[in-house]
């Protein structure tokens, strides 16, 4: 058997995570990873994953997607593929092979008739419960083609004490520290952290520091506006990658407040490290994390109080803590793979 899967992206991706896993239970199948060239794949790959980089991508424009679909149905028909595992809801319409499209959001939903035109998927994979009902809702036809699994996490691999002291002491000066992802957003948004820090700050009179992981572009953007911050000592930007998963690890919690590119990044390193989140009062993230997380308006108010509940109630943050845990406990990627290989490929309903 021949299965072709996409990804978007690499350790945060769904399908990256599932079929590396299953390339390794099941060795005398041959899958191809299709990805763009941009992508950093790791080199030890199973014997019987072949990384193929695919020159155009679908969404950057009519011209580039129209060549996409070209390249994407040479390679499936040239590696004779019997499952293509696309990585979003946009598939090709190629005759003879099991397709599969994921849907992680509800926008490619809400207009029916173009989502039924432009989908040529035999089955559907929902990663979480508010989009596999509303795809239930709107296209109810479907309700035979569609599987809802969620999205898996990483094993629980907490810093020790030790690590996360030395980490302190190379960054924050020994000091907590809170780590926000601020990562593509705009100047703006950065100041709804600072002023939601200036309030946890003034009410709190703790040496705790903010960490904030951006890009350069941001960076360069807002040095004049931490230039004249209060509390601009206990502010560090970062935005290599490497120093940003060093310090998620030793953080007291992190909070989202990146575009939603970085969002699975986060949420796998946040499990890996075992590290509260403050994400976005969306319902897109609640279907993900559910209880696993605390939830704040997208406003300097809501994220300060959550910020000193974290920091104050040490019994509240122990039970974010747990629910993660208990998570963790029945997501992992071993699980989640095995029921695509079980829907899909072996057909179980």
């Amino acid at each position: 058997m021949v299965i072709a899967f996409q990804i978007t992206n690499t350790t945060s991706d769904f399908n990256y995570n599932c079929f590396l896993k299953l390339a390794l239970k099941h060795p005398t199948h041959q899958f191809f990873m299709l990805h763009q060239k941009q992508h950093v794949i790791k080199k030890d790959l199973p014997e019987n994953v072949k990384s193929v980089k695919l020159k155009y991508a679908h969404n950057t424009g009519i011209y580039h997607s129209v060549l996409n679909q070209i390249q994407l149905r040479a390679y499936l028909k040239k590696y004779k593929v019997d499952y293509y595992f696309s990585s979003n809801e946009a598939t090709i319409a190629i005759k003879n092979i099991t397709k599969i499209a994921f849907l992680h959001h509800s926008k490619a939903i809400k207009q029916k008739q173009k989502f039924k035109k432009s989908n040529h998927a035999d089955f559907l994979i929902t990663t979480n419960d508010i989009v596999y009902e509303q795809l239930l809702h709107t296209i109810p036809e479907l309700k035979n083609q569609i599987y809802l699994i969620s999205h898996g996490v990483e094993k629980m691999e907490p810093l020790s004490i030790e690590d996360s002291i030395k980490i302190k002491q190379l960054h924050t000066a020994e000091k907590d520290f809170f780590i926000s992802i601020q990562k593509g957003c705009s100047v703006a948004q950065l100041l709804v952290i600072l002023k939601a820090f200036s309030v946890f700050k003034k009410w709190q009179q703790s040496n705790f520091k903010l960490v904030i992981y951006t890009d350069e572009k941001l960076a360069n953007k807002s040095k004049k506006l931490l230039s004249n911050y209060k509390y601009r000592n206990d502010v560090l930007m970062i935005h290599k990658a490497d120093i940003f998963e060093s310090l998620l690890g030793a953080a007291y919690a992190v909070v989202f407040g990146g575009n939603d590119i970085n969002f699975m990044e986060m949420y796998q390193l946040a499990y890996k490290y075992k590290i509260p989140m403050i994400l976005p009062e969306i319902a897109h993230y609640n279907s993900i994390a559910k209880n696993a997380a605390v939830y704040a308006d997208v406003s300097e108010k809501s994220i300060a109080e959550k910020l000193i509940l974290l920091y104050k109630d040490e019994t509240f943050r122990n039970t974010i803590i747990e629910e993660m845990t208990k998570h963790s406990a029945t997501h992992q990627w071993e699980e989640i793979s095995e029921k695509v290989w079980d829907s899909i490929i072996n057909n179980k309903t």
